[in-house]
């Protein structure tokens, strides 16, 4: 009698990471990358902002920064920051702007970057508008102790943040037509992060609870499927869900 065949044994596959999970790893790329320019620029901290469309005044929403997925300090100085005196320019021009805490300036600053303190920073730093197409406008500031840039430098940083934006404004979005039911007290909680206000600040101002508060900032990201406050923002401008 012939032996039996020994059973054959199949390897498991390893289970595909889902939807949140490919989200946290793609903005984790989008952070080293954007770190990587930040380095070169010779700046010690960055963050990534939409621009709010008003002609008369725009607000920095925060996309992406440095201690993703939480905010860094840069990113809670600038968010919900209202401009005026450079709305327009935000809105309509994408000339890079510079500004260096003494007098210092690299040879490139006067035909290739605007020498001018619109965010009202402290130091030195470079911000680059990101022009991304059907209206929408990006801003990467680059702060700390910025290095004197040719022009040709200045040109390739440019062009690598509006690739690099574009894409994130991709990963952000969520597929056509999955727009998730939302509460009115989620939506609520959402504003107020894009304006820049903590959970004790949202909680103050809508008569909630800290953990209340929290509770629906946790939910609303569950909802949109997303792995921070910050992007939860993000996917709920995009959704066209707040303003």
């Amino acid at each position: 009698m012939a032996p039996r065949a020994a059973p054959r044994r199949t390897k498991k596959r390893p289970a595909r990471p889902g939807p949140a999970e490919r989200a946290k790893s793609a903005l984790a790329e989008f952070r080293t990358r954007f770190a990587e320019i930040a380095g070169e620029a010779g700046c010690e901290e960055f963050a990534v902002f939409l621009v709010g469309s008003s002609p008369s005044r725009c607000r920095l929403q925060p996309l992406l920064d440095g201690d993703h997925p939480r905010t860094s300090r840069l990113s809670r100085r600038l968010s919900g920051k209202a401009i005026e005196a450079g709305a327009a320019r935000l809105q309509t021009s994408s000339v890079p702007f510079i500004w260096h805490k003494g007098a210092r300036r690299g040879p490139a600053a006067a035909s290739l970057a605007a020498v001018d303190n619109l965010l009202g920073l402290d130091g030195s730093g470079i911000a680059f508008p990101l022009p991304a197409g059907a209206g929408r406008i990006g801003l990467a500031v680059f702060a700390g102790a910025a290095a004197p840039l040719s022009g040709e430098e200045i040109i390739t940083l440019h062009l690598r943040c509006i690739g690099l934006f574009s894409s994130l404004l991709e990963k952000a979005q969520s597929p056509a037509g999955d727009v998730p039911a939302m509460s009115n007290r989620e939506l609520d909680c959402l504003r107020l992060t894009a304006d820049g206000k903590t959970s004790e600040e949202i909680a103050a101002m809508l008569g909630l609870s800290v953990h209340t508060a929290t509770q629906y900032l946790t939910s609303a990201a569950q909802k949109l499927d997303a792995v921070s406050r910050t992007h939860a923002v993000a996917k709920a401008l995009r959704l066209g869900l707040i303003t």
